[in-house]
């Protein structure tokens, strides 16, 4: 078998899980029920958000909060982040980051 299969968790509760960790890329696999969110924190590398359910709250650096649905949402390399979920169905996202951060600060030091 030469592909390799991620599977992630199909579910309408809070979940954050890694799938994949390797050099070219780290992606992670969020759900969050309305009114949760993810802790602020800085982006680690080039970043991806894939909504691909609900709408996603973000609100980066000092900028006005934007919505996001059925979209791919590029984040620089360390932009200050704020995620969450303020509408009232279940937002799903996966999380890309091109290279991994490891690769990333290798890279740039």
């Amino acid at each position: 078998m030469i592909e390799k299969q991620y599977s992630y968790t199909q579910t309408n509760e809070k979940v954050i899980e890694k799938l994949v960790g390797d050099d070219m890329a780290m992606i992670n696999h969020i759900v969050l029920a309305a009114g949760e969110a993810l802790p602020e924190h800085y982006s680690d590398s080039n970043v991806y958000l894939v909504v691909t359910r609900g709408n996603l709250t973000i609100q980066l650096d000092e900028q006005e909060t934007h919505h996001y649905q059925a979209s791919v949402v590029n984040i620089p390399f360390h932009t200050k982040m704020n995620i969450s979920n303020a509408g009232k169905q279940v937002l799903e996202f996966f999380i890309v980051k091109a290279p991994h951060p490891r690769v990333y600060k290798a890279e740039t030091v």
